[in-house]
């Protein structure tokens, strides 16, 4: 199990974190880690990757990391270089086709677009990480990508999920797979972010 240092220094960030109203009507956090407001503190990033690389064995049959490109890129290439695994990356809303790449349609939190898949081939078993999961439709649509390429997700892992949001409700229902976070947060209807 990860430290219970690197717990509490991630609980900090998210107990004085703040929040922001989307355009579709839900709080989504601002803080040190996802957002870089303040600049986040290496011992943060280390914090994150402990967790990530320690919340639960990693399957022996993983061959490659995925993430997307926004907030989750810079913890997915810390836990690629920890786990010794190739890193995959999702570009969001890709403006051109590169010939390979698998695109899927994608809903989440605060925008709707498409995400376009670089670097999974079939046969691989992929372990998706990410910063956040709070409604799920970024890895419904990364799961539904991966499925298409002919590859096969064996780990999903998420440093922070938002409760009460639904995602991993929505992640198991769509896609019959299980979600590992490490800390749990609630988001107020007044935007209040706190660790239980």
């Amino acid at each position: 199990m990860f430290g219970k240092d690197s717990k509490a220094i991630l609980a900090d960030v998210y107990n004085h974190a703040g929040s922001v109203l989307t355009s579709k009507g839900r709080h989504t956090t601002i803080n040190e880690l996802t957002d870089q407001i303040p600049a986040t503190r290496p011992e943060v990033l280390y914090a994150a990757l402990d967790i990530l690389l320690h919340i639960w064995p990693l399957p022996e049959e993983a061959t490659v990391v995925l993430s997307e490109e926004d907030k989750g890129a810079i913890l997915a290439g810390m836990f690629s270089a920890g786990a010794d695994l190739p890193l995959a990356m999702a570009r969001h809303n890709v403006s051109y086709r590169i010939p390979g790449a698998i695109q899927v349609p994608l809903s989440m939190e605060y925008m709707d677009g498409r995400l376009e898949i670089h670097g999974v081939k079939p046969g691989d078993n992929v372990v998706l990480i990410d910063d956040t999961l709070a409604s799920g439709g970024t890895m419904v649509a990364l799961i539904n990508a991966i499925r298409e390429a002919g590859a096969t997700v064996c780990d999903i892992r998420v440093v922070v999920e938002k409760l009460g949001y639904g995602g991993r409700e929505k992640v198991a229902t769509v896609t019959d797979l299980y979600i590992h976070a490490g800390l749990g947060i609630n988001v107020s209807e007044t935007g209040v972010v706190s660790v239980p």
